[in-house]
Parts: structure tokens; C-alpha cells; sequence
């Protein structure tokens, strides 16, 4: 059968791709989705395990040189920021730590979903989904949650809002179901030229439909190109976090978002000083946030919380490759104007052998769900019983952590 290609339909769709929401179940790289509110969430998922050992050093604990061999920094050594004589921050982290200082930011030590395998596509999975499996839910529990924001006091307030946008193009379960989320590639729009949207625009100014479409992908062309074109790998991190800010920062733009940080599976040449690969990952990490935060304002940073997760930790002991293998508790942190930082939040399990879990890692004492109610209860006003029920179920005898 044949269709008609009209002048309207041939221009609308080429530029459908520019700016038209998509109804996805889920995406990497930046995922938004349009929660009514004026409170912000952005979940930064560092996948692939980070060693959290690495990062907030536990200098403190007698075992720490002795279990970490080849990986431990000494404890004056410059490669660590010091906070509280027990734990240090690496040095690649002193924008993050900038952060501790004012009390923008909480450190959750010991954290752990309740997976306790060592597969990442089923560690990935159970943290997404909210629940206490694999594969438990075919929803995510964020999107669990707009949906509820959605219902909420705030239901009316932005009817007309974009709903959300998504950088990069893997699956992300986290956001996937019923609420309505969006995908979009800044490298589409590098490719067309401001003043030839803006001439479409005004020729189609009466066309309700294609007029939104062009103003939204007008809007977009300072973000899609911060900094120059998204490099590849983790380093493309920091021009995403540019761009999150700029969209959260709408006043009718999304409300929360997920953002991928790949690479922290570090198996060999991890590093532990100036050099390898999570000394590096550790600064972008920082400077990613930085520049997030330099992109806010003070009133927006007050409504938004920046909230870092990873799927497991990584062996306390490194391996032969100078690296470490799939472990069980890591850590957590959470950023904002609102938060009550400047803690490690933890009950420390210690270093040494007889206290590591199954021998080699180390052992989980705080469940990372504890974090997520307290953000859902305290930063989105939801009320326990709906958490426990509809969006983390399963927790009602979690108690939320005192962070904001």
C-alpha cells in the first residue's frame, strides 16, 4: 500500500529524530524523565563495580596495608585528601571532596544492594528493577516513582513540559515502564543549522505539532554541543553532566535523570597513585559533578540531589593483574544543597580476614535501598507506605538513612 508524502510530513519527520519525544522502556548515557516537581534526582550509575576502597580510602583500619598489598596508599602520602582520620578521599576526588567540606555531600561506606553473586548483568539488573532479585520486576524503580509523582499533588502543574531525553543508546530497566520518558542525540542536531530551524520555524509558526518540535530542537543546540563534540569513553561523562545540568535546569525541563559512567570494571592496571585506570576514572567522576553544579543555580541546587551508586564493590585483596575481581559491599554518595554531608555514613565491618565476606570482600552492613527511601521519603515527600508498596517492595523494615 502507499502513502502520500506530504511537504509537512517529509520536513516533521527528518526532524522527529532532531526533537519529537519517543516513548522508551529504558536507555543509557543521560535518560530523563519529566517528574511534576521542582525537586531534581540525578542517579549517576557507575557501571561495572567500583572499588570503593580505592576511592574513600579507610586508611584507619589496622588491616588496611596488609590487605590491600600493592594497592594501599600510605597514609601521608599526597595521593590522600584526610577527613576525619579515618578515611580519605583520593586525591583525584578533590573536587567531590570540595563538595564534603561545605556539607553538600554524604559518603554511605559498607553499601550494598542485596545481591551477593558476581555477574554484572544480573547485579545491574536487581538494582534497577528494586526489588531483591534478578529479573524481579520488569519495571524500573524510578520510573515506579514518576509514576507516582505523577499522580501526585503536582499532577496538572506540567501538562505541557517536555517529558524527558535520553544521550546514548543502550537500555537502560531503571526507567523503563509505564511513565512516559524520551531519548535524543546531540549528534543529530550538530548537523543542522540554527537559522535554517529557525526559517522552518516561522514558515510552520500555525502548525501546533512541528512549531513545538523545531522550538525544542532550537532550544537544544547549545546543549548538544558543550564542550564540543562527546568524546568516547568515560571522559564523554563530564559533557554529559554539562548537558544534564542545562536540561534540569529548565524550568519546564525534566525532573529526573540517569546517567551511565561506564569502565570501572578494573581488573588489571587499576592503580592506586597519580597513574591507572581508577585514579582516572575517580577525576572525571569529580569533574563530571563539578561541572554539573557549575551549571546550577544556588536556588535549583537546594531542589536537586545527585545520587552515586555502582552494582557491587571489588575483592578487597588485588590480583595478579594489579587489579581486583568482582566484590560485594561498595559505596554510595549523595550530593546536594540540601544534604546533611561532611559524614562518612557507616558501621564499619573492618579489613581483616576473619571479617571479610566469603574471605575476600568486603562485607556489606548497610542496604543501598535504606539510601534510595531516604531520597524518595525526604527529597520527593513520598510516604514510606508507597515506597514500601509500589516502588521499592520489600523494605518496609529498611530504615531510611539521616541525609537530608
Amino acid at each position: 500500500m502507499k502513502h502520500k508524502i506530504t511537504r509537512r510530513g517529509f520536513i516533521l519527520g527528518s526532524l522527529c529524530s532532531i526533537a519529537m519525544p519517543t516513548l522508551l522502556g529504558g536507555f543509557s548515557g543521560i535518560s530523563y524523565a519529566n517528574a511534576p516537581t521542582e525537586k531534581r534526582l540525578v542517579l549517576v550509575f557507575l557501571r561495572g563495580g567500583m572499588d570503593s576502597l580505592g576511592a574513600v580510602i579507610p586508611y584507619g583500619d589496622p588491616a588496611y596495608k596488609s590487605a590491600r598489598k600493592s594497592l594501599a596508599i600510605e597514609e601521608r602520602d599526597s595521593q590522600m585528601i584526610d577527613i576525619n582520620g579515618r578515611f580519605a578521599f583520593h586525591s583525584s576526588m578533590k573536587p567531590l571532596h570540595d563538595f564534603y567540606k561545605r556539607g553538600e555531600l554524604a559518603v554511605i561506606h559498607a553499601v550494598a544492594t542485596p545481591y551477593r553473586e558476581r555477574s554484572h548483568f544480573d547485579a545491574q539488573d536487581l538494582l534497577e528493577n528494586g526489588t531483591t532479585e534478578p529479573r524481579g520486576s520488569h519495571s524500573g524503580w524510578l520510573n515506579r516513582t514518576i509514576q507516582v509523582l505523577e499522580k501526585g499533588q503536582y499532577q496538572n502543574k506540567h501538562q505541557n513540559n517536555v517529558l524527558g531525553l535520553s544521550i546514548g543508546s543502550s537500555k537502560q530497566l531503571i526507567l523503563s515502564g509505564r511513565a512516559k520518558v524520551t531519548t535524543w542525540s546531540p549528534s543529530v542536531l550538530r548537523e543542522v543549522d540554527e537559522d535554517l530551524l529557525d526559517r522552518i520555524s516561522r514558515m510552520y509558526e500555525q502548525d501546533e505539532l512541528l512549531h513545538e518540535a523545531l522550538e525544542i530542537a532550537k532550544d537544544n543546540m547549545d546543549i548538544s554541543d558543550v564542550k564540543g563534540k562527546l568524546t568516547r569513553g568515560a571522559k564523554s561523562f563530564i559533557s554529559t553532566m554539562q548537558a544534564a545540568s542545562k536540561f534540569l535546569q529548565k524550568p519546564k525541563g525534566p525532573r529526573i535523570a540517569v546517567v551511565d559512567m561506564n569502565g570501572w570494571d578494573t581488573h588489571s592496571n587499576q592503580g592506586s597513585g597519580k597513574n591507572g585506570r581508577l585514579p582516572a576514572l575517580l577525576r572525571v567522576l569529580s569533574e563530571g559533578v563539578a561541572e554539573y553544579r557549575k551549571g546550577t543555580t544556588d536556588n535549583v541546587w537546594k531542589d536537586t540531589v545527585i545520587y552515586i551508586v555502582s552494582e557491587f564493590g571489588r575483592t578487597v585483596h588485588p590480583n595478579g593483574s594489579g587489579g581486583t575481581d568482582h566484590g560485594t559491599a561498595g559505596l554510595s554518595m549523595v550530593l546536594g544543597g540540601n544534604i546533611n554531608g561532611g559524614r562518612v555514613i557507616t558501621n564499619w565491618p573492618g579489613l581483616s580476614s576473619s571479617h571479610l565476606f566469603e574471605g575476600r570482600d568486603l562485607r556489606p552492613t548497610t542496604d543501598l535501598r535504606s539510601v534510595s527511601k531516604s531520597i524518595l521519603n525526604k527529597h520527593f515527600g513520598i510516604s514510606p507506605a508507597v515506597i514500601d508498596n509500589s516502588i521499592l517492595p520489600g523494605t518496609a523494615s529498611l530504615r531510611p538513612i539521616d541525609i537530608l
